[in-house]
C-alpha cells in the first residue's frame, strides 16, 4: 500500500484539525502564520502539525489564500505542501496545488464561483475532476460534502464550534474531515482542502469575483 509518508493516516476514517489561537491577532491586529494540530481524536496527541509559511507583507496584503502550509510531523520533516499555483488565470479563481512529499504534485484545488452557490474541485495533477466539494447550504459555510466524479458522497468537512471566545474574538477554527475508504492520496488532499476553506471563508478575506473556468 502507497502511504507517501502519511503511514499515521491509513487506518483512519476522520481526523480533527485545530488551529492556534493567534493572541497578537487578538490584542494587535496583526496575523501570524496559522498553525493548525492534528488529531485522531480530540483527547488524543497531534498526529501531525501543519504551518503557514508566508512572510508579514504576504500575511497582511495579499489574498488570505496567498499561502504556503507545510504539514509536517514530530520530528519536523515536511510530508505536504500546499501552496498557491504558480500559474494562474486572472480569469479563474483561487487555486492551491498539493504536494506530496514535497516535489511531487498529487493534484490542485480550485474555487468556482457561481451565481449563488459556491464549490471547490479537486482535481488530478493532469486536469480531470476528482472531486468536488460543496457547502451543504448556499448561506452557511460550516459544512461541506466531498463527491466523487460520479457524485457519489465519500466525504465531509465541518467547521466545529470552539467556544464563544474563539468564535468572536479570534480567526482560529477547528475542522473535521470525514473520508471513509478515501486512499492516502484522496486524504491528503482532503486535508489541503480544509487550510484552503479556512482561508477562503473564515480568515476575514471577501471572496474575489471571478468568471467560473473548467479548464487547467
Amino acid at each position: 500500500m502507497e502511504t507517501l509518508g502519511l503511514d499515521c493516516l491509513v487506518h483512519l476514517d476522520s481526523i480533527m484539525i485545530y488551529q492556534k489561537v493567534d493572541y497578537l491577532e487578538v490584542f494587535v491586529g496583526f496575523s501570524s502564520n496559522r498553525r493548525y494540530a492534528i488529531k485522531s481524536k480530540p483527547t488524543d496527541q497531534p498526529i501531525l502539525y501543519a504551518v503557514q509559511d508566508n512572510g508579514f507583507w504576504s500575511r497582511e496584503f495579499k489574498s488570505k489564500y496567498n499561502m504556503t502550509i507545510r504539514v509536517i510531523n514530530a520530528a519536523k520533516t515536511d510530508l505536504i505542501i500546499v501552496s498557491r499555483a504558480k500559474h494562474h488565470d486572472c480569469c479563474e479563481g483561487p487555486k492551491l496545488d498539493v504536494f506530496v512529499p514535497p516535489g511531487n504534485k498529487i493534484g490542485w484545488i480550485r474555487y468556482h464561483q457561481g451565481c449563488c452557490w459556491d464549490h471547490l474541485e479537486i482535481h488530478d495533477p493532469k486536469g480531470p475532476l476528482m472531486y468536488k466539494v460543496i457547502p451543504l447550504s448556499a448561506w452557511k459555510d460550516n459544512k461541506f460534502k466531498v463527491e466523487d466524479s460520479n457524485k457519489k458522497v465519500v466525504g465531509k468537512i465541518i467547521k466545529m464550534y470552539a467556544g464563544f471566545f474563539q468564535e468572536a474574538f479570534t480567526g482560529a477554527d477547528n475542522f473535521k474531515v470525514e473520508f471513509k475508504d478515501a486512499n492516502i492520496r484522496s486524504k491528503a488532499l482532503f486535508l489541503a482542502t480544509v487550510f484552503f476553506i479556512d482561508a477562503l471563508y473564515h480568515e476575514g478575506y471577501k471572496m474575489p469575483i471571478v468568471v467560473p473556468h473548467h479548464h487547467e
